[in-house]
């Protein structure tokens, strides 16, 4: 008896405390830092994790991110995420094409009566193809319009 009661707590408890809808459907706008330019995110649905694009301009040229980023509700709150994640990019590295991997870390406060996000995040770069070479000093504010399809 003592093993149904286990399982009945697994089964109906558990799942409901980590299923949680995605906060919105898709964002556009611009990130502004170390890297500028504009800035994707489209989370899956019925789920808390999202794919970001980047397509920005840093020191080296431009440069273009694909991300698969997770993200936390920390404070119990629907406005106030925190997403780690990474991905791929390539680009300009001194006039020359060069790819290599991205990690992400970051906060988003979404607004509740705008369709607006905020997000401050920090993406440092590895290059590995044409040169190995890191770039840890991308920060950047975004500014992005949530919207649905």
């Amino acid at each position: 008896m003592r093993l149904l009661r286990i399982l009945f707590f697994v089964i109906l408890v558990i799942p409901a405390e980590t299923v949680t809808a995605q906060p919105y459907e898709h964002a556009l706008g611009v990130r502004a830092g170390y890297s500028s330019g504009i800035s994707y995110k489209g989370f899956f649905r019925y789920s808390m994790n999202a794919v970001g694009l980047d397509a920005c301009y840093n020191r080296f040229g431009l440069n273009i991110s694909l991300m698969y980023q997770f993200h936390l509700e920390p404070f119990r709150s629907d406005r106030w995420l925190v997403y780690a994640g990474g991905g791929v990019f390539g680009g300009d590295r001194e006039r020359v094409f060069s790819t290599g991997v991205v990690a992400v870390a970051g906060i988003e406060y979404i607004l509740r009566d705008l369709p607006l996000s905020f997000g401050l995040d920090w993406k440092p770069l590895l290059t590995v193809y044409r040169t190995l070479e890191p770039d840890m000093a991308d920060l950047g504010l975004s500014i992005r319009y949530r919207f649905s399809l």
